[in-house]
C-alpha cells in the first residue's frame, strides 16, 4: 500500500504570534539566530491557544531564504508558504477528530525526511496532535527524531505530552508557552469581538483564547445553554432522554465536555465550596442540580461520563447514541 505525504495544501491557518506566545517565540528566535535550533520542537498548548498559528510562524521562518529570526515574507519561500503550495513543507494529522495517525503516514514521513529539498533549502515538517500518535507510530519515526537527516526540521503540535511516548518525548525540544490569565483572556476576546463575555465562557474553554472566540462566534452560548437545562430537566423529570442524546451527538462531543464541567461543578457545591467553578455565571442551574441528585450518583456518573469520553474519543466506530442512552438512563 502506497501513501502520498500530503503538503501544506489544506493549511489554513495564517503564521502568527499572540500576545501570550510572545516568550516562547522570543526564545524560538534566539535559537534561529544563534544556529541553535532544535532538529525537534515540540510545543505543548491547548487547543484553541493558537498553537497551530505558532508552528506555523517557525515553520515559515525556518523555510525562509532571506530572514535568519523572522520570515521575511517576500522571497519564493514565504510566498510558497503563504500560498500554501510550498514544496518542503509537510503538514501530517489524524485523518479525523480524535482519531490516531496512521503508521502509514508516518513510514511516509521518514521517507520524505531524507529527500532532497526541492527549493535547495531546509525542509519542514508539522505533526498536528502528534499526542494522537499511536505506540506502533511513534516507534515508526524514533530512529529518524535520534538521527535527524541534514537540513531537515520536525514541529510536533500537542496538547499534552502525558499521553505520548517517552522516547519521542525525550528526542525533542520541549516549549510549554505558559497559560494567559483569565482576566487577560477575557479583555483579550472581548477585544476581538467587541462585546462584553461571560468569564464562564473563558473557563468552559479552558482558558484558550481563540477558542473562546470561536465558541461565541459560533453560536455556542446559546446552544450550551440549552443544553445544560435540558440536562438539568431530564434529571427533575426524568424524561425527555432520546431528545437529550440527539442534542448531545449534536454538539460532536463538545456537549460530554460541558457536561463534565458542570458535574464537577456540582461536585464542588456539595461538599460546599464555589471556588473555581466553571459555570461560576450559571450558579442557580449548578444549585438545582446539586438538588437533585445525590453526591454519590454525581461522583459515580462524572467518572463514567470521563471514561465513556475516552472510550469514545479513541474508537470512532462505537455507537455514540447508544452509550449516551446508556449512560442518561443510570440517573434513572
Amino acid at each position: 500500500m502506497t501513501f502520498k505525504l500530503p503538503c501544506i495544501s489544506g493549511w489554513k491557518m495564517q503564521a502568527n504570534v499572540f500576545p501570550w506566545h510572545a516568550e516562547t517565540w522570543q526564545h524560538w528566535k534566539t535559537l534561529l539566530g544563534q544556529k541553535s535550533l532544535h532538529h525537534a520542537v515540540l510545543l505543548a498548548s491547548p487547543k484553541g491557544s493558537g498553537r497551530l498559528a505558532l508552528a506555523a510562524m517557525l515553520a515559515k521562518t525556518i523555510l525562509c531564504k532571506n530572514g535568519s529570526q523572522e520570515p521575511c515574507g517576500v522571497c519564493h519561500s514565504c510566498e510558497l508558504f503563504v500560498a500554501d503550495t510550498h514544496p518542503d513543507f509537510h503538514l501530517v494529522k489524524p485523518e479525523a477528530e480524535g482519531k490516531q495517525i496512521c503508521v502509514d503516514a508516518l513510514r511516509a514521513v521518514n521517507h520524505y525526511a531524507w529527500k532532497t529539498s526541492q527549493l535547495g533549502g531546509r525542509r519542514v515538517i508539522l505533526i498536528q496532535d502528534a499526542d494522537h500518535l499511536g505506540e506502533a507510530a511513534a516507534n515508526t519515526i524514533l530512529k529518524t527524531l535520534e538521527e535527524p537527516p541534514s537540513s531537515c526540521y520536525f514541529i510536533l503540535v500537542v496538547a499534552s505530552m502525558n499521553t505520548m511516548l517517552p522516547t519521542v518525548v525525550s528526542r525533542c525540544n520541549k516549549s510549554r508557552p505558559k497559560q494567559p490569565k483569565e482576566d487577560f483572556v477575557k479583555r483579550w476576546v472581548e477585544s476581538e469581538l467587541f462585546q462584553s463575555v461571560p468569564i464562564q465562557v473563558i473557563r468552559i474553554n479552558r482558558g484558550a483564547p481563540l477558542a473562546a472566540k470561536a465558541f461565541i462566534e459560533n453560536g455556542n452560548v446559546t446552544i450550551h445553554e440549552a443544553l445544560m437545562d435540558a440536562f438539568a430537566g431530564y434529571l427533575e423529570n426524568k424524561q425527555g432522554m432520546f431528545i437529550l442524546t440527539e442534542k448531545l451527538i449534536k454538539t460532536s462531543g463538545n456537549g460530554l465536555q460541558w457536561l463534565s464541567f458542570l458535574l464537577l461543578d456540582v461536585m464542588k457545591l456539595q461538599q460546599a465550596t464555589n471556588e473555581g467553578l466553571v459555570h461560576c455565571e450559571s450558579l442557580s442551574l449548578v444549585e438545582k442540580v446539586s438538588y437533585t441528585i445525590s453526591s454519590s450518583l454525581v461522583i459515580r456518573q462524572l467518572m463514567a461520563l470521563n471514561k465513556m469520553k475516552a472510550h469514545l474519543t479513541r474508537n470512532l466506530g462505537l455507537n455514540n447514541e447508544l452509550m449516551i442512552s446508556n449512560w442518561l438512563s443510570d440517573f434513572q
